[in-house]
């Protein structure tokens, strides 16, 4: 009999394991539930693997293991025995519960999240500002897609008297194809309320087109440099693998980039090119055409990073304006601004020429913002700024 007891014992706490079930609030009508596939009506008990969505005007409230989940509007998430799993939308987690859902409506008005442009365009600078009006702890931020920007947040000072407004600026790849991007963060409260943000951003692009564009006057030089991929590599190791993926907290530039040289506009960005039969890339600045010894201006201020002769970009300045915007300029025929020299926008740091993989005297002009290049002329045509008035709220 003893032995009878004790497996009667043991499949009766398998059982209730298996079956576990998750008291859960509503307020709204725009709430649904999906359970083995099925869509069912929302009720007070959820069960493991449970997906719970919430619309417009909507919010949830679950207890798993004492902890209080709460679902903002417009968003999915799937239970599990220990927690509750975001897939997409904005998910509190708090050791104590609100009085009543109406308490974390109110609450949930307080953080506020922006895109600028909406959608994200491939090849383009793109902003996502972060507000609340007490200070917020930012981490684990990142874009989910095909290629990844690095996305690292700085406080905007000045930007409203009465918020808190955080500020990350990137680069989306010119080569993306992605239908979607997903940006994704955990947000530390003052009260210690950890906020989850899993938020689609739609994105547009220029699909490229089916073969490259031959570029004529290809000279031995640039030849030998295609046939030379390890010094490719190492170059390209000292630069996207530690100056571009390096932050500095201040923020050097003021709002308006200027054009860094006069001349002819010989190739835009994201044009995509060939250089033999087998060598094509995206053609990942843009380039003014003028004669050797034409000045070259920074673009906007900052600290000069690298100023050295380099096997493919030539004589070439790199400029950190802070926070992970970088401006560069290549081909020179002389090196005028010095590593580790601040330069102020609009200061000559080089000369015109035509070193390193060049068919004639152009300034290669190049913008990184999150270790990713964007078109130069689109933070020309709208510089970054806080401005709810032309910003699109996604959160």
């Amino acid at each position: 009999m003893k032995y009878i007891i004790t497996i009667i014992l043991s499949f009766y706490i398998f059982s209730v394991s298996l079956y576990s079930q998750y008291k859960a609030e509503y307020l709204g009508n725009n709430i649904s539930i999906v359970r083995d596939g099925q869509t069912i009506n929302k009720m007070p008990e959820l069960k493991d693997n449970d997906i719970l969505e919430t619309k417009k005007e909507s919010f949830a409230q679950i207890n798993i293991n004492n902890k209080y989940y709460y679902i903002a509007p417009n968003s999915k998430i799937k239970i599990t025995s220990s927690n509750a799993n975001l897939i997409n939308g904005a998910l509190y987690v708090r050791d104590k519960n609100f009085d009543s859902l109406d308490d974390f409506k109110d609450y949930d008005k307080d953080i506020k999240i922006y895109a600028d442009p909406f959608p994200f365009y491939a090849g383009k600078v793109s902003t996502i500002f972060i507000t609340s009006k007490d200070e917020i702890k930012i981490e684990n931020s990142k874009l989910l897609g095909s290629a990844r920007p690095i996305v690292k947040f700085f406080e905007v000072k000045d930007a409203d008297r009465n918020l808190k407004v955080y500020k990350s600026i990137f680069g989306i790849y010119v080569g993306a194809q992605d239908e979607k991007y997903q940006f994704v963060s955990n947000i530390e409260l003052k009260d210690k309320t950890t906020l989850s943000v899993a938020i689609d951003i739609k994105l547009d692009f220029t699909p490229p087109p089916p073969k490259p564009k031959q570029i004529p006057g290809v000279t031995s030089t640039m030849k030998n440099i295609i046939s030379n991929p390890q010094k490719s590599r190492e170059e390209k190791e000292l630069l996207n693998g530690n100056v571009y993926i390096s932050y500095t907290p201040t923020n050097y530039a003021d709002k308006v980039y200027i054009m860094p040289s006069q001349g002819r506009y010989s190739s835009g960005f994201g044009a995509f090119r060939g250089y033999t039969k087998d060598y094509a890339r995206y053609h990942q600045g843009f380039d003014i055409a003028n004669t050797n010894g034409t000045p070259i201006i920074a673009a906007n201020n900052g600290v000069v990073r690298v100023s050295r002769e380099l096997f493919v970009r030539g004589n070439c300045v790199v400029i950190d304006h802070g926070e992970g915007v970088y401006s560069s300029y290549f081909h020179m025929s002389k090196l005028i601004a010095k590593e580790g020299q601040y330069v102020k926008k609009g200061e000559v740091i080089g000369l015109i020429g035509s070193t390193g993989m060049s068919t004639g005297p152009h300034c290669h002009w190049e913008m990184r913002a999150g270790n990713m290049t964007f078109d130069p002329l689109s933070i020309l045509e709208k510089p970054v700024s806080f401005n709810t008035k032309v910003l699109t709220q996604i959160k």
